[in-house]
């Protein structure tokens, strides 16, 4: 479709983790100035969602390209991870990270008996997406609640990412996909609230 092969390609799977390195620190900052409240549990969890994702992945197409961006997530939930626990609030055990803990787990045994990574990359998408939406709903409600500069770098990384991608098919493209369409959608809502606002009560008053 639309990636680059050979060198291209590389390099532009270098430059969305770059920019997504970036990202990372941007947060970092975010977290150190109080602008953003996340749950230390929460990104525990991650940890382990983020592994699953990225060994997965790995085991589905093998060191290609794409697989830079989504290593740099693993390695930042880690950092993000450890930087709340010296300046982040007390976390709490809501029933997302108990499914995700669950789902990780269960996934993870699915894994080791049926050896089939694909089906296990797509398990751990559906959990990540149902861990996913409490966020999306919150942002929708306060924007605020976020920090926006660093789901827009995290944006590009991945858009970037795409270009990446060595075969359009399930295994190479669906992760990297996701994670464009996942940081898109919060994007858009921190950025344009007002927006989206306007355009749901345009709707309401027309029906």
């Amino acid at each position: 479709m639309f990636g680059f092969t050979g060198i291209f390609g590389i390099i532009a799977g270098y430059v969305g983790a770059v920019i997504l390195i970036i990202s990372l620190f941007v947060y970092l900052f975010a977290i150190k100035k109080g602008k953003v409240t996340s749950n230390r549990v929460t990104w525990g969890v991650w940890i382990l969602v983020n592994a699953l994702f990225c060994a997965s992945y790995y085991e589905s197409v093998g060191l290609v390209s794409s697989i830079w961006v989504p290593l740099v997530y693993l390695i930042s939930t880690i950092i993000i991870f450890l930087f709340l626990l010296a300046y982040g609030a007390s976390g709490e055990w809501t029933w997302v990270e108990k499914v995700c803990l669950v789902g990780v787990g269960v996934i993870l045994m699915l894994w080791i008996i049926f050896r089939a990574p694909l089906t296990t990359l797509t398990l751990t998408m559906m959990i990540d997406i149902l861990g996913a939406i409490p966020l999306i709903v919150a942002v929708w409600k306060n924007p605020e609640i976020d920090y926006g500069p660093a789901w827009y770098f995290g944006f590009g990384a991945n858009a970037i990412n795409l270009l990446a991608i060595e075969h359009w098919d399930y295994a190479n493209a669906s992760y990297p996909l996701y994670l464009t369409i996942l940081t898109l959608t919060v994007s858009v809502l921190i950025r344009f609230p007002r927006f989206l606002r306007t355009q749901k009560t345009s709707v309401f008053v027309k029906t």
